[in-house]
């Protein structure tokens, strides 16, 4: 009789064994490393990642800074239609099988893809969690951040993608390249004039494009040089926490009100902002556009914030507002170098095409 209840035991230790192992979220491969995620889970990511998805906004474009682009092995719908810098840069990616239509994943699809490592912005923790057990594939969370007050999230996905792929110093180089590029930026700019300037940015991307309204009150490239923005003043107009960082949407009346001294309208709102930038009441009572001050720049919002978008647009609004400054400065050539930097290759001359940035805007009738 105890011989069997020790049969019996045994027995049910091995079923329990091999059900916990047919349910497992995770395939579990012969070498796994211990990585966390932001979104605080321990995730077990493969010894070596050789297929790999991205996921959301600003996944892909974070996986093509690493230099990893080829273990990208399928897309979202949308990336075969974005005229993006790292897509320039890596054609073939259009070509990849899709994952999901539009910006979304289809679950079944990941489940087969089969692929080592799922990486995701813009994802919970819950959700990562019921992701990776439907697919039984690691899914890695990364926070996209930015260059303003989560300058330190977006660093630390770096960091984090540079362990996933063994590419430590290339994370390690981006970083640097950033800080020292920011740190020239104020060292340039004339800091005694710049708070007297006010600048504003229109028709920037949010969910699509719009016009000369559509603003960010925390740009980037005002705060790099230290010009005012005129946009930061959303605190006098609403109260939001946000007010004073992320896309914002004002009134015509208010843009008066500011009169800014110079106007940089992105690119990506120009079939809106074309037409409405000819409005006598705009021409009659904006001073940068009398003065003629109003140029193009880069978009840098789609599909979230393209970071060596945002560097170029900086070393032309450099160029216009501190031409002291920037003498030596070609803003098309940095544009190069940046480029080259951050995805290998030179991808300008795409860039002009499609966009026709750093350009002064000629306004019919406009007069100081």
């Amino acid at each position: 009789m105890k011989g069997l209840m020790k049969q019996t035991r045994i027995y049910t230790v091995l079923l329990f064994a091999v059900l916990t192992a047919c349910v497992s979220p995770v395939r579990r491969e012969a070498g796994t490393r211990e990585l966390a995620d932001a979104a605080g889970r321990k995730v077990l990511v493969p010894d070596t990642v050789h297929s790999v998805v991205a996921l959301r906004s600003g996944a892909l474009r974070l996986l093509c800074y690493l230099d990893v682009a080829h273990r990208v092995k399928y897309i979202e719908g949308n990336e075969q239609r974005r005229d993006v810098p790292y897509l320039f840069a890596n054609p073939f990616l259009r070509e990849l099988p899709l994952i999901g239509a539009g910006n979304h994943y289809d679950p079944e699809l990941l489940a087969a893809a089969g692929v080592d490592l799922i990486v995701a912005t813009y994802m919970s923790r819950q959700e990562a969690a019921r992701l990776q057990r439907v697919t039984r594939t690691p899914v890695f969370v990364l926070e996209y951040g930015d260059l303003n007050r989560n300058k330190d999230d977006l660093y630390h996905s770096l960091k984090s993608l540079g362990k996933i792929f063994y590419r430590e110093s290339r994370a390690d180089s981006l970083i640097g390249f950033m800080e020292e590029t920011m740190n020239e930026y104020r060292h340039r700019a004339d800091t005694g004039r710049a708070g007297e300037i006010c600048a504003y940015v229109g028709g920037v991307a949010y969910r699509g494009a719009h016009g000369i309204t559509s603003t960010e009150p925390g740009y980037p490239p005002f705060r790099f040089l230290g010009i005012r923005n005129c946009g930061e003043m959303m605190g006098e107009v609403v109260s939001s926490p946000v007010a004073s960082q992320e896309n914002a949407f004002i009134e015509k009346e208010q843009l008066i009100a500011w009169d800014p001294d110079f106007l940089f309208l992105d690119v990506a709102g120009r079939q809106i902002w074309a037409g409405e930038i000819e409005q006598e009441v705009l021409k009659e009572n904006i001073r940068a556009i009398r003065q003629h001050r109003v140029y193009t720049v880069l978009p840098y919002n789609w599909y979230t914030t393209n970071f060596e978008n945002l560097f170029c647009n900086t070393w032309y609004i450099g160029k216009v507002v501190f031409p002291e400054g920037f003498s030596d400065v070609n803003p098309r050539q940095k544009c190069r170098e940046i480029y080259r930097f951050f995805l290998g290759k030179d991808v300008f001359d795409r860039m002009q095409e499609n966009n026709r940035p750093f350009e002064q805007v000629r306004i019919t009738g406009a007069g100081s």
